[in-house]
């Protein structure tokens, strides 16, 4: 489903046939940001109306995730530099196009649109946040998940972060920015989020 979506939109703006590879090679061995991930977020996007520009759209989801470092700090910056690399590479799009994809990246490190967004900044970061809507045995399986990714983070350590990141989300007047994504995603993602909150 990613492949075919991949190879789908990237039709026509040149890039390299070893695009793919590379892209499947990164997310490999992951236990949550990984090529699932990908593919449960195009499950979601179905039920969205259509981004505005569907190819930068794209390869923004697509690359979203592509550099992945638990302890790092950076890994959206460096996920969107290697966008900006296949793009500027394939030399079909102009500059503001390639700049735009970038922006869409960048917007999944604080889960916020920036105040120039056209919709597209809010559709990538509630598909990313759909998972926190889960059921919830399947919200546990996320979480779990993502604990086996910092597994070099002690305990402790990995249970304050933790609760900083469920209590922003809590505290803001809405997780989710999208129409469906309020309707459908909210109620379900805050009764998870504090549930897991309560059991750290």
């Amino acid at each position: 489903m990613v492949e075919a979506y991949f190879k789908d939109i990237s039709e026509g703006i040149g890039c390299p046939d070893r695009a793919w590879g590379n892209v499947e090679k990164a997310y490999a061995g992951r236990a949550y940001h990984n090529l699932s991930h990908l593919k449960e977020m195009l499950g979601h996007l179905a039920d969205h109306p259509a981004p505005k520009d569907p190819v930068v759209f794209g390869i923004a989801l697509v690359f979203h995730d592509i550099v992945h470092k638990p302890t790092r700090s950076d890994n959206e910056h460096r996920s969107a530099l290697s966008a900006t690399r296949l793009l500027e590479e394939g030399g079909k799009l102009p500059a503001e196009r390639i700049q735009r994809c970038a922006e869409l990246i960048m917007a999944t490190k604080q889960h916020l649109p920036s105040e120039h967004d056209d919709g597209d900044e809010a559709l990538l970061i509630d598909l990313d946040l759909a998972v926190l809507a889960r059921s919830p045995s399947e919200y546990d399986q996320y979480t779990a998940a993502l604990r086996k990714e910092f597994w070099m983070v002690p305990g402790f350590v990995f249970r304050n972060g933790r609760r900083k990141v469920l209590t922003a989300f809590l505290d803001r007047p809405n997780i989710y920015h999208t129409q469906v994504g309020k309707k459908d995603y909210e109620t379900p993602a805050r009764e998870n989020l504090w549930r897991e909150l309560r059991e750290l």
